[in-house]
């Protein structure tokens, strides 16, 4: 292994449904624009993908995702940085892989490794071993057909990162793909590295960078970047080019007045028909949740910041 992580941890995202949740090929999106490596283990269906061989081709190198396969034949020791085990509740109900061997996948991982576990009702013993977990809570899903509007909030990590899988998988699969990111100032993030390396999907990163959590700092450029950024997005969603559209950290521009919430409540009813929309960033206003199709809330229950780890490069950002 030529780069190693600053420090490897246990990741959990616990789903309370049997709901996709798109995290974690995100953050092996955001690994590879570092250059790290990550092998995606997968025991569900992935959405988007036809054949295994056709997804791949379409994927960063740094990423390698398996199907269906035994879980003894995964090895710690292969040269990635980043372990990812999906659908882990189909894999113990169908005895593809034990309990036995996902704890000692824990017991025995190097110290440089990441290791991320996802799926509905993971055991509490994995639960109590990992550093972060994260509740994934389907709160609202209409039975519409047609193209949705998800909207991705909560307190709990993986926001961003399920809109980047959810984002790569379908620009895999040939539909085309873009990413507004309101707060966000343009820097070397590694989702942005990834993506600049990808054909089908685009990124763009617009605002002035971070706000905290009471509003401080908020000034007349984080004003005059949401508005060209709400502009670069018009654009993009009425240009009909794009099957699915990204707008990252909307709800926390909404809730800091950056933009208003009618305003979003109002492109979201002259959405162009055959497009997908994700809006996401926690503090999600209710008149925006009521106008989305599906509204998923990350939840918090146990964060690595807590105990005073700082943001991993090739993990965080």
């Amino acid at each position: 292994m030529n780069k190693r992580l600053e420090k490897g941890l246990v990741q959990a995202y616990a789903s309370t449904t049997d709901f996709f949740n798109f995290a974690p090929f995100g953050l092996a999106l955001r690994a590879a624009g570092h250059g790290f490596r990550s092998r995606i283990l997968s025991f569900s269906s992935i959405p988007f993908s036809g054949p295994l061989k056709t997804l791949k081709e379409h994927l960063p190198p740094e990423i390698a995702i398996v199907k269906s396969l035994d879980g003894a034949d995964i090895s710690l020791e292969r040269g990635y940085n980043v372990l990812i085990i999906n659908g882990i509740h189909e894999g113990l109900g169908s005895n593809k892989i034990t309990l036995s061997q996902l704890l000692r996948f824990i017991n025995t991982k190097p110290p440089h490794l990441e290791l991320v576990f996802s799926g509905s009702g993971l055991p509490p013993e994995i639960l109590d071993k990992a550093d972060l977990i994260t509740e994934v809570h389907l709160s609202h899903q209409s039975n519409k057909k047609e193209a949705t509007v998800e909207v991705i909030t909560g307190e709990g990590k993986g926001k961003t990162t399920y809109c980047l899988g959810k984002a790569l998988l379908a620009s895999a699969a040939g539909i085309k793909a873009a990413i507004v990111q309101m707060i966000k100032a343009p820097k070397h993030y590694g989702e942005v590295q990834a993506i600049e390396r990808l054909a089908n999907i685009e990124i763009y990163s617009l605002g002035e960078g971070f706000i905290g959590r009471s509003g401080e700092g908020i000034g007349k450029k984080h004003v005059e970047a949401a508005q060209r950024a709400w502009e670069v997005w018009l654009r993009k969603l009425y240009s009909k080019k794009y099957g699915l559209l990204v707008l990252d950290e909307i709800n926390i521009a909404t809730h800091y007045g950056l933009v208003r919430p009618e305003r979003v409540v109002e492109m979201l009813s002259q959405k162009p028909p055959g497009v997908e929309l994700l809006l996401s960033g926690r503090y999600a206003h209710p008149d925006v949740m009521r106008a989305a199709t599906t509204v998923i809330e990350m939840k918090e229950i146990k964060h690595p910041f807590r105990a005073g780890i700082k943001a991993r490069k090739g993990i965080e950002f």
